[in-house]
């Protein structure tokens, strides 16, 4: 709990009037999140993820996207990883639109490291979301379960470039078993 205090990290369940609407009714959502900065009440959002070594084609696509959905009050939901992710964070939060964060670890953590800045960013202007404590660190096997919690408060996913066994894609699995829209970006025909 002094860990949340000093880190200005809430505790939100599932009975708190802000938690994430569009997963209040999935039963695979954790009770408790843990929240960093401003988790807005009725929260609607599109996920946009994809694969940490991109295409320049798919970075492109996914800034469009960002900056449509910021330009239209919708928030961006992602999880804060290299490429896609943060791509997707950054042209959101540089037209002024919101942008939640899931990470897989506690909220005191920045990961990847080199994200410190975007952290920073995402907590002034949007919320970082955990239902990992402070000071539990990234580890594989929390990445699956981030992933569920993105598709859970998601209106919708968008899959814009994704490898065969990616995250992206167990993202985009938990949001069919969600019934969830999914949309995925056309590869490139200079692609194989």
């Amino acid at each position: 709990m002094k860990k949340c205090i000093n880190g200005n990290i809430d505790i939100i369940t599932l009975n708190s009037f802000n938690y994430p609407i569009q997963a209040k009714n999935i039963t695979e959502m954790p009770t408790i999140l843990y929240c960093r900065g401003n988790l807005k009440e009725n929260l609607q959002g599109l996920a946009i993820v994809g694969t940490r070594r991109c295409s320049e084609y798919a970075k492109k696509i996914t800034v469009e996207a960002a900056v449509c959905l910021a330009e239209n009050n919708i928030a961006v939901i992602s999880d804060m990883a290299k490429g896609i992710d943060s791509y997707a964070h950054t042209a959101c939060l540089n037209k002024n639109g919101y942008t939640v964060a899931v990470l897989g670890c506690g909220l005191d953590i920045c990961y990847p490291r080199e994200h410190i800045k975007l952290m920073e960013r995402i907590t002034e202007k949007g919320v970082l979301l955990s239902q990992y404590p402070p000071g539990i660190p990234p580890n594989s096997v929390n990445f699956p379960k981030r992933n569920k919690i993105i598709s859970g408060i998601s209106e919708k996913v968008f899959v814009v470039e994704a490898g065969e066994n990616s995250g992206s894609l167990i993202t985009a699995k938990y949001a069919k078993k969600y019934g969830k829209p999914i949309y995925v970006a056309p590869g490139s025909v200079y692609n194989s």
